[in-house]
């Protein structure tokens, strides 16, 4: 304990690396050993288990580094993005789609309804209105590639587009 103390900076990841030590030896003695110098093996033992820690350490700081630099370096959420000429495509689209679509992806999507609320007015559960909108905004990007498919590349962020009235597009 106390050379694993000496090297780690908390008196807990000290106790944690032990106790892995400790694991390991007691996993390693159940199978038939020849070793005569068990001094030596658990020395061996405890500068591999240093070393585990040590590279665990390192890979956890590194993704907390990585999800710390992409969640700082996305821009805003696309709700509060402005712009310029938004697609109202969608809008003119979602009647076009089946009833149940429709109204799935109207109450979901475009009027930020919770899925929880949806599922007990429909009398359906939450997963199976988490699988209804799946595939009523599959449905969907199919038609938006269909009529406006030049303002899907860009993001729909400026849409100079005309779509189809309401009854031109037969439903799904």
């Amino acid at each position: 304990m106390r050379f694993l103390r000496r090297r780690l900076s908390h008196q807990e990841d000290a106790e944690d690396a032990f106790q892995d030590f400790c694991l390991k030896v007691v996993r390693a003695a159940e199978k038939p050993q020849t070793t005569a110098k068990i001094d030596a093996w658990l020395s061996r033992v405890l500068r591999n288990t240093l070393t585990d820690y040590y590279r665990r350490r390192a890979t956890r700081q590194r993704t907390e580094a990585a999800y710390e630099a992409e969640t700082h370096s996305q821009a805003a959420p696309p709700e509060m993005m402005q712009f310029q000429n938004p697609c109202s495509c969608i809008r003119n689209l979602v009647p076009t789609l089946r009833p149940d679509y429709a109204e799935i992806i109207r109450r979901a999507d475009l009027d930020s309804e919770s899925r929880d609320r949806i599922a007990l007015d429909l009398g359906l559960t939450t997963n199976n209105i988490g699988v209804r909108l799946h595939r009523a905004r599959r449905v969907l990007k199919e038609r938006i590639e269909q009529c406006c498919g030049a303002c899907c590349v860009g993001g729909f962020g400026d849409c100079d587009c005309a779509p189809e009235p309401h009854g031109s597009r037969r439903s799904r």
